[in-house]
């Protein structure tokens, strides 16, 4: 196994040498360009180009002869990038842009606070979901490139952030099934940036906050972005659990399990950005990441039995701590040709560390302790990637896109408990303890597309992405391997019905992979633990294990889409789309006989179970009050409106129940918000509330799911009181309503069972401050 670790740094490790070289030696040899070619487009954005921007990249025309030596001309060039509005209305594939103004606007501490006003996404926890499709389906990208296990959204400032692409469906150069969700850090300014971002808040327990200094400058061709955040979080929550069971041949049993919940944790993220203007033409970016983050938690739980055998632990308290540290480092070469062509060359290098330790404590009805559990877990993932792109006119009406990307994923994992009831702790080996977990990934991909203009109305990207991906798993004594590839065509079309594109039709067909993590592909065996490995647990306390035969899933897509500008700047939209899920992966339940368990258990493991299909339609609609509503007092109102609704219907053909639906997608959601100005004062505010109904899911013909509404309401008062000093009162997740769930099997091999979980919900309020001098 060492062999092959060091064999895929070795071949990396010469790879970016031979880059490294070639940038020097092109940006030495290669002559100036003509002109300078447009800002970079980010890499998300690229098979997304707007139309304008393809066209202004045709060859330029022959220079006009030099001017007399005695009638010296100054040339002056001002031009402007393209706002996220005008991104949006010239890309040929469905995005929505939220820049650096939107995000200052609003003043939100949190990403998921900017994430979760958007059209067709909602929050599974802290994880975002396109058309509530999570778990893989939607591509999570931080500068373009797969965000590290782990990671989380919510530990990033939105100071830290340039802007956010949301892509709704793959491209060429992106996959994911759902679309994909490109944060994009702060890039190094043209003019010098100093500011202070400092924010104070309570959501429970004790008081939160986070401070972001920044400082951008330009010195010449080198210009610098460096922005430091540190950051604080405390919650709570309190839960209530009811299980009901009924076991082949015995009697009902009932329980109540009481809970409470206390998190606490701080870290620092310090992303630094160096961009040096190595000629007219070639420019070498850096952007350093780094992050580290603690975490301190404690619960407490009781356990009532209402019907029954009495259990021996009533009473349960764990604590634990935690830390989790990333660093990475990415490059980038860009060479402008003076035909308009463009070569892109990327590597990255990346390593997260995660370690935790917990302790358990369970007590009897007397108060003496019954046992106690020592974790201790550790999980290092190494990460390096190369990849490219080259972007070349060819004529007035076509622009050839062609790429790769190369990556390799190192993962080891070790998980270790140590028991003690009474006699002396012991460390346990069995299932998936004491013994290390190894995974190696190398993914290679390949894309070309051709964007063609066949009139200024009209615009085709047609490509084809051939992806590719090994996976070897060592644990437990045994090694899988696997691997799988496919040829994936993509084509989007975009018609514009006016010159300057105030209503435009798009639609598009692709198809995408979605791979299994590699974790799932090993038989490794985990306890749940709620039952003891002695005790019998239920089908909705499973045992988990993977499963060494699992196959990606296939998606085929298709999209259609309607949107116009309106004349104050809004926008109206509407769209449909349809998607089939080839080889579909859900975990199917059994009660199995395991050597690690001395009496028979029900084990959950993933398997290819079939074919599923999704349909959804989707309304968006923002722009001045004045003009979305007829007789709205005063012309000059700066209030603005935005709604959105979402409909969503899937179905799972092995399935026979009206609600075999895909897990987690809801059959619709909606937003509404507003932003308003009270005139010469400084001040805003606004609010946006969500909501998402109450939904049951068939996970199996005998077992189901169900869900209850989510309904949230954010506020926000903000004063400008000039260009540099801005201060902003939030409050978010007013009037909380407790999260509820039902999980139920009925007649599983004789089984009955149901839960009902409850969970506690707070709002939060946030003060902060931004200060720019």
């Amino acid at each position: 196994m060492k062999e092959r670790c060091t064999r895929p740094v070795a071949r990396f490790g010469g790879a970016a040498l031979a880059w490294a070289l070639t940038a020097a030696a092109w940006a030495q040899a290669a002559p100036p360009a003509v002109a300078p070619a447009a800002p970079a487009a980010s890499s998300a954005t690229a098979a997304a180009a707007p139309a304008p921007a393809r066209a202004a990249s045709a060859p330029a025309p022959p220079p006009a002869p030099a001017p007399a030596a005695d009638a010296p001309q100054q040339i002056v060039v001002e031009g402007r990038g393209l706002t996220e509005a005008e991104e949006r209305r010239d890309a040929t594939v469905g995005m929505t842009v939220v820049g650096r103004e939107e995000l200052d606007q609003n003043g939100d501490t949190s990403v998921l606070d900017v994430l979760q006003r958007l059209p067709g996404i909602s929050l599974d926890g802290d994880a975002p979901r396109l058309r509530g499709l999570g778990g893989g389906y939607t591509l999570i990208l931080i500068n373009g490139e797969p965000a590290p296990p782990g990671f989380s959204l919510d530990q990033l400032a939105p100071g830290d952030i340039e802007r956010i692409e949301v892509i709704k469906g793959p491209t060429a150069e992106q996959g994911g099934v759902a679309g994909s969700i490109n944060v994009i850090l702060r890039s190094a300014p043209k003019l010098r940036t100093r500011e202070v971002r400092a924010a104070l808040g309570y959501r429970a327990l004790s008081p939160q906050g986070s401070t972001t200094p920044s400082w951008g400058d330009r010195i010449g061709a080198i210009g610098f972005q460096l922005p430091l955040t540190a950051y604080t979080w405390a919650n709570a929550g309190e839960g209530l659990v009811e299980r009901v069971s009924r076991p082949v041949g015995s009697t009902r049993r009932e329980d109540r399990v009481t809970s409470q919940d206390e998190w606490r944790g701080g870290g620092v993220n310090f992303t630094p950005r160096l961009d040096w203007k190595l000629s007219d033409s070639d420019t070498l970016n850096t952007q350093l990441f780094l992050q580290r983050n603690e975490s301190r938690n404690l619960t407490r739980r009781s356990t009532e039995v209402l019907m029954g055998t009495p259990v021996t632990t009533v009473a349960e308290r764990s604590a634990s701590r935690g830390s989790w540290e990333m660093q990475r480092l990415q490059g980038q070469w860009v060479h402008k040709q003076a035909d308009g062509g463009r070569l892109e060359l990327k590597g990255s290098a990346q390593s997260t560390l995660s370690r935790s330790w917990g302790q358990w404590q369970g007590r009897n009805a007397l108060g003496a302790q019954t046992a106690q559990r020592d974790n201790l877990n550790g999980q290092r993932e190494r990460r390096l990637s190369q990849s490219g792109r080259w972007r070349q006119p060819l004529g007035d009406t076509h622009t050839l896109l062609a790429g790769w990307e190369l990556e390799e994923r190192h993962r080891r994992e070790l998980r270790r408990l140590f028991e003690d009831y009474g006699s002396g702790a012991t460390e346990r080996r069995d299932g998936s303890l004491g013994r290390p977990y190894v995974a190696e990934v190398q993914r290679q991909v390949v894309y070309a597309q051709d964007e063609w203009l066949p009139d200024p109305a009209w615009s085709v990207v047609a490509g084809v992405r051939g992806e590719r991906q090994h996976s070897a798993v060592t644990g437990q004594g045994e090694h899988v391997e696997a691997s799988h590839g496919a040829l994936l065509p993509i084509v989007h079309v975009r018609r514009a019905f006016d010159p300057r594109s105030k209503r435009v039709l798009r639609a598009s067909v692709s198809q995408s992979l979605r791979a299994p993590d590699a974790s799932l592909l090993l038989s490794r065996y985990n306890f749940n633990g709620n039952y003891e490995r002695d005790q019998a647990n239920t089908p909705l306390a499973a045992d988990s294990a993977g499963n060494p035969g699992l196959q990606p899933e296939k998606a085929t897509a298709l999209e259609l889409a309607f949107e116009t500008q309106l004349p104050a700047g809004g926008v109206f939209s509407m769209g449909a789309f349809h998607r089939q899920i080839d080889q579909l992966i859900r975990r199917r339940i059994a009660l199995e006989t395991v050597p690690e368990a001395p009496v028979q258990r029900w084990v959950s493991r993933p398997a290819n179970i079939g074919t599923a299909r999704s349909t959804g339609f989707e309304f968006e609609i923002k722009g001045r009050a004045r003009e979305l509503l007829a007789g709205w007092p005063g012309p000059a109102s700066a209030l603005q409106l935005r709604a959105s609704l979402s409909l969503y219907r899937s179905a799972v053909e092995q399935i026979d129940d009206p609600d075999a639906r895909l897990e987690g997608q809801p059959p619709w959601q909606a937003t509404l918000g507003f932003d308003d100005r009270v005139a010469r004062s400084g001040i805003s505010y606004g609010a946006s509330f969500s909501m998402t109904p109450s939904f049951s899911t068939a996970q199996t013909d005998r077992q189901r799911i169900w869900r209850s509404a989510v309904r949230r309401l954010d506020a926000f008062v903000a004063w400008r009181v000039d260009g540099q000093l801005q201060f902003r009162v939030a409050a978010n997740n007013l009037f909380p309503i407790d999260a509820v769930s039902r999980s139920s099997v009925a007649d599983l091999d004789g089984f009955t069972a149901s839960t009902v979980s409850r969970r506690s919900a707070v709002a939060q309020v946030t003060a902060n401050a931004v200060l720019r001098f």
